[in-house]
């Protein structure tokens, strides 16, 4: 059985941006990370990969920050849950990053502590840069909940 860690991540935290920029609400998390000031112990990187790929990518972290759009929450709310845990919801952009994360665990390695930073997004999103207003006002919210959690 394999022991440890095959990826081991720099720092002891990740903040992790998913989403399309060119797919208008979809790269909200995006925006949310882009003023986020680097921080001795935490990596902020965007990923377009999911589930195997993304869980790979966490391998070596203590915790991890999954940002999210999420069409299936109202646009403009926010909401923060540990991820397959109490009040989360099963979109993030049906990575299967739970499932993938369990595989590894199985397997014998350390997998990190995830929780899950959702934003709502209208369900149809367009080839556009930009977010709709409703979204863009969700975003000083966002960051905030991001300061916070950083901070435990």
């Amino acid at each position: 059985m394999l022991k440890g860690n095959c990826c081991v991540g720099s720092k002891a935290r990740a903040v992790v941006a998913l989403g399309n920029p060119d797919r208008a609400d979809d790269g909200v998390a995006h925006h949310v990370v882009a003023t986020l000031p680097p921080r001795e112990g935490v990596e902020i990187f965007s990923s377009v990969k999911g589930g195997m790929d993304l869980a790979l990518s966490l391998l070596g972290y203590e915790r991890a920050l999954v940002i999210d759009a999420d069409p299936s929450r109202a646009p403009g709310e926010v909401a923060l849950f540990r991820l397959g845990g109490e009040g989360g919801g099963g979109y993030l952009h049906g990575l299967g990053l739970a499932e993938a994360l369990e595989i590894w665990k199985r397997a014998g390695m350390s997998v990190p502590e995830v929780w899950v930073l959702a934003i709502g997004v209208p369900r149809d999103l367009p080839f556009r840069r930009g977010l709709s207003p409703e979204v863009a006002a969700a975003v000083p919210r966002a960051k905030e909940v991001v300061e916070k959690w950083l901070a435990n």
